[in-house]
């Protein structure tokens, strides 16, 4: 192609005007979130000064530390091209339980079934998922849509009242969230069963011609999720020292939301760990400067479905530049 600039005849490349483009999209997928997140800090901390407090960054930090661990395991559930949708309620029923036992005598039993046990409510409320979505071939949607509301009306009906009265010790437990994000990190970047999570959710075919069990595969992702909704409640739990059966509503929007922003593609295979964080933060940061704004709550729940909506968009976009 060519084209006349004055006096002087000047050759476009589309080859390479193509590159361009392709680099800019990757560019804008891999690092737009980073740029996404400093424009918000700043934004916030222009318009409301106590935004640039000490105390309020560690609050948002403390606040991302339990989405931020529901997101690290929404995100393998949506590099298999599937999705939790009960991560939520399950983190209710799993707070609940732990809190019963946290509220009791101190002993070395009680301690350790309250510290353990929503972490075994966790695995076993993924592996219910697991076993459906993997073994009976039902849609995640569905069935995740299903123990969303069969979580939530258990802990409703176990105890409706909530629990405030736990043990000083209770107090005491770590954030966990960055320890999470390093290990998850290591896992999908240098293993074994990493890369067959990539390949199951990029190419479930291709995972089966190479001899790679994918309803097993499917099966382990929401274990996972369910473990990382397990360490969620104990962590929102203890820091609230109260255990609530309308705890998480909302938190897998925000999960979603986290990941997707972050890079991760619904329909599956592509998505880093990292990447979630830093979406989960811009969630806090967004949902904090907001709450300083005094934007109504239900204004902010616009936000996340228009903040969904518009990165699966800029997804497909990207995939059709690809």
């Amino acid at each position: 192609m060519k084209a006349r600039a004055g006096e002087r005849e000047v050759r476009v490349d589309p080859a390479a005007t193509r590159r361009f483009r392709l680099t800019f999209a990757t560019a804008l997928r891999d690092y737009g979130i980073y740029f996404a997140l400093a424009g918000l800090v700043a934004y916030f901390s222009i318009a409301v000064p106590q935004f640039r407090s000490a105390d309020n960054g560690l609050l948002i930090l403390l606040q991302v530390s339990v989405i931020g661990i529901i997101s690290i395991g929404m995100t393998f559930t949506i590099l298999t091209a599937g999705i939790d949708l009960s991560v939520g309620s399950l983190l209710a029923v799993a707070g609940m339980l732990s809190g019963i036992f946290a509220q009791r005598e101190p002993t070395i039993l009680n301690v350790g079934i309250a510290l353990s046990l929503p972490i075994v409510v966790g695995i076993v409320g993924g592996a219910l998922n697991g076993l459906v979505i993997a073994w009976a071939g039902v849609n995640p949607l569905i069935v995740t849509l299903g123990t969303l509301t069969a979580y939530r009306g258990f802990v409703v009906w176990y105890r409706v009242n909530p629990i405030y009265d736990l043990q000083p010790y209770y107090r005491v437990i770590g954030q966990g969230a960055l320890v999470m994000a390093v290990a998850a990190g290591v896992v999908l970047n240098y293993t074994r069963f990493g890369r067959y999570v990539y390949v199951v959710g990029g190419n479930p075919e291709a995972a089966r011609a190479a001899g790679i069990s994918v309803p097993l595969m499917t099966f382990s992702v929401y274990v996972i999720s369910g473990f990382c909704v397990g360490l969620a409640a104990l962590i929102f739990t203890s820091r609230l020292m109260a255990a609530q059966a309308i705890s998480g509503q909302g938190f897998e929007l925000q999960a979603i939301a986290a990941a997707v922003v972050g890079g991760a593609s619904l329909f599956g295979g592509r998505g880093r760990i990292s990447n979630t964080i830093v979406g989960a933060l811009i969630m806090g940061v967004l949902f904090n400067g907001l709450v300083m704004l005094n934007v109504p709550a239900p204004v902010q729940q616009m936000a996340i479905g228009v903040i969904i909506i518009a990165a699966v968009w800029l997804d497909g976009m990207l995939r059709q530049r690809r």
